[in-house]
């Protein structure tokens, strides 16, 4: 039983490392919830086998204690919540109309704002952790680590090759089940091609630092002479060729990507392979063989065709401005939320009030800063920040100061000083390909955010785990021994009693990880049928099986708004007005409360508030409620919408609509400013105004005052036959 249980998990780790890039990336509904179910399988059958053997193991890794105090700090956030926004953008209407309401931005007592993304962050956190420690904990010999390789180096160059050949006949029918993003960029099964070009990158690194080790090897087994002579030894020479070959591919297909931060990145993770690789007096071979994969690459792209690549290379950098102007924009996020951050994930929910008008927030909806590395302190603030580098500090103080180069001691008791240092060419050159890789994916995650996708964020920990097991454990093969503490406990006796409650715990966790992921793949189905026809029937069902789809609620509510003033405009006209009324009133009572409860999983959501201060202004007309009492509803969310989106013109625009008859003072403004951020309103802002009959002060009013604003109103005026100012 162990053993078919060891089997079971080392099975579900390599169906996830194939699966996740097979499946576009898997980053959204069952593809990401398949992946998850796979990675549940694989933990469930590790720990099942160590039941099994009646034997509790732990290899300790320098991540354990940096991973479990983000984990913890994510938890942090999670505890905190969003209570003060909450109550904000919950608060009944103050006494008087503003034009935007001040947002409270208490960065102590806010965790996150936007709970339900922070915990959907959090899983895909731990996703790429499991595969991490199945990759330590079922990765143990030099047959399973050398055939682990071979799949990802296999896996690439078939997806590089048939991608290259769907580029070259500019149609997806060799990958017709991918996104097919279009372009004219290669992508293979991916539905973004930088994403691809930061998978292939690593995996580059990875072959490039195996072939390394490989040829070191080589020149050890014997001369050169044989291969003339021996037939074996020409067979076994052909062998060691077939991953340059997977390398050459991958390489051409990173060029045609036209990716500039993944060709960067590439370039980056071979420097610091090589970098590492001359440390330690092995670099004069390895630059012969990263010589061959450039000539070959050079070769094949010439003959393919190197214009496109030129091309994109030479366009204006007004692409890389706009990416340094989202930093920029970012950046005040730090300012209201030092210390703990705006939560996991959360960045896509707050960046709404940070948007310049520049970036069109009235058009343009940014979910991610393109900058992972920026965006993951965003979202964790300076702890997170300081828990981060100390990642990345333990990483290096381990795997690279102490095993590579023998300096300092090992921090998970694997030797200190010469010691420590490994001398083996396969665990070396694999450590070094491995960190190459790991370094590539750091530098694309400074221009994107290729890490959040799981397939590259998985491939990045397997990589991370294959350097642990490569410098933590002696592999000579049919004698491997770990060189670091094994945490081990016997189940005889009374050991039974905590292990087994070990054992239901972690049972019903993953259950729960399983079960949140299907009911998350669902939802997400559901809602993409809801957005081809949506009805208050099937908005309720995406509710059901996701309470925090926000979406989901706000097309429920507008399909039950829609339906109540239809009955209230007399589509029920046999009935009599109070009974339309009262019908009416349901309806919108039941939309109230789904975007009540949007508000308060997401308070930070300047549609959501839109929307309800829409709701609450037909509501006014159906009860037949007047005056700034009246309106309060609709004008208090009006101007939350606007504190939090307060460069979006449409939301001023929106809110002169609301006000103009109760508060024309108001409304002035509200156009004023929306003028001010999109003068293309101007038209729709006169032709609203025409009919009540403004002085001409007021008319002035309406638009900022620039020469050039006043006489387009002036030209607008009179087209209409209107008062010129």
């Amino acid at each position: 039983m162990p053993v078919v249980l060891d089997g079971m998990s080392r099975a579900a780790l390599y169906a996830l490392v194939i699966w996740t890039p097979v499946a576009s990336g898997a980053y959204r509904g069952f593809p990401l919830a398949i992946a998850t179910l796979l990675a549940v399988v694989g933990l469930a059958a590790a720990l099942g086998g160590m039941l099994a053997a009646r034997r509790l193991e732990w290899r300790r890794t320098p991540l354990d204690v940096p991973v479990t105090l983000l984990i913890a700090l994510v938890l942090v956030q999670l505890g905190i919540g969003n209570g003060p926004l909450a109550r904000w953008a919950l608060a009944p209407p103050p006494a008087t109309p503003e034009l935007a309401a001040p947002l409270p931005v208490p960065f102590v007592t806010v965790g996150t704002v936007e709970p339900a993304q922070t915990r959907e962050s959090l899983l895909l956190f731990l996703l790429y952790v499991a595969a991490y420690y199945l990759v330590v904990h079922l990765v143990r010999t030099r047959r399973q680590v050398t055939r682990l390789v071979r799949t990802l180096l296999v896996l690439g160059g078939l997806l590089s090759f048939l991608g290259l050949l769907d580029y070259l006949t500019g149609r997806a029918w060799l990958l017709a089940w991918g996104s097919n993003p279009g372009g004219g960029r290669l992508a293979a099964t991916f539905a973004n091609p930088d994403h691809f070009a930061a998978y292939l990158a690593m995996l580059i690194c990875l072959g490039s630092g195996w072939l390394a080790s490989r040829e070191r090897r080589g020149r050890r087994a014997g001369s050169r002479s044989a291969v003339f002579t021996d037939r074996e030894a020409r067979e076994e020479t052909v062998r060691r060729a077939l991953p340059l070959v997977a390398l050459v591919t991958m390489a051409v297909a990173l060029v045609f990507t036209l990716s500039r931060g993944g060709v960067l990145a590439g370039a980056v993770g071979l420097l610091t392979l090589l970098a590492l690789l001359g440390g330690l007096g092995y670099a004069r071979r390895s630059l012969v063989l990263t010589g061959a994969l450039l000539v070959a690459v050079v070769g094949y792209g010439s003959w393919i065709g190197f214009g496109p690549l030129l091309a994109r290379l030479s366009q204006s950098p007004a692409g890389a401005l706009d990416r340094w102007g989202q930093y920029a924009a970012s950046v005040p996020m730090l300012r209201d939320f030092p210390l703990l951050g705006v939560g996991l994930g959360a960045y896509r929910a707050i960046y709404f009030r940070y948007q310049p008008l520049a970036y069109a927030p009235h058009e343009v909806y940014y979910p991610y800063a393109h900058n992972d590395l920026l965006q993951f302190t965003i979202e964790t603030g300076a702890l997170g920040a300081v828990l981060g580098g100390f990642l990345l500090w333990r990483l290096g103080v381990d795997l690279v100061g102490a095993h590579l180069f023998g300096r300092g001691a090992c921090p998970v008791d694997g030797g200190a000083g010469p010691a420590a240092r490994r001398h083996d060419p396969l665990s070396v050159g694999l450590a070094i390909g491995a960190l190459g890789g790991a370094a590539a994916m750091l530098v694309h995650s400074a221009l994107d955010f290729a890490v959040r996708i799981p397939a590259n964020g998985i491939l990045a920990a397997v990589l991370l785990g294959l350097a642990t097991v490569a410098l933590h454990t002696r592999l000579v093969a049919g004698r491997e021994q770990p060189l670091t503490t094994v945490l081990a406990r016997p189940l005889v006796g009374r050991a039974w009693l905590p292990a087994g409650a070990l054992a239901l715990g972690a049972a019903v966790l993953l259950a729960a990880w399983a079960t949140s992921a299907v009911r998350g793949a669902l939802a997400q189905s559901l809602l993409d049928e809801l957005g081809r026809g949506s009805s208050a029937a099937h908005a309720d069902l995406v509710v059901s099986v996701d309470r925090s789809s926000l979406a989901a609620r706000m097309s429920g509510a507008a399909a039950r708004q829609a339906e109540a003033l239809a009955i209230w405009q007399g589509r029920g006209a046999s009935m009599a007005p109070d009974a339309r009324r009262r019908i009416a009133d349901g309806l919108l009572t039941e939309a109230r409360k789904g975007l009540r409860e949007a508000l308060a999983l997401a308070p930070t959501n300047p549609l959501v508030h839109h929307q309800l201060a829409w709701l609450e202004a037909v509501a006014a007309v159906v009860d037949g409620r007047t005056g700034v009492a009246g309106l309060g509803p609709a004008l208090a969310h009006a101007a939350r919408a606007i504190a939090l989106a307060p460069d979006n013109p449409r939301l001023y625009a929106s809110l002169a609509r609301l006000s103009m008859r109760e508060i024309p003072s108001l409304g002035l403004r509200a156009s004023r400013e929306a003028v001010r951020r999109g003068p293309a309103l101007l038209p729709e802002l006169v032709d609203l105004w025409r009919g009540v009959g403004l002085r001409d002060a007021e008319w002035l009013a309406l638009v900022p005052e620039t020469a050039a604003d006043r006489l387009d109103l002036a030209l607008r005026l009179e087209d209409r036959r209107l008062a010129a100012p």
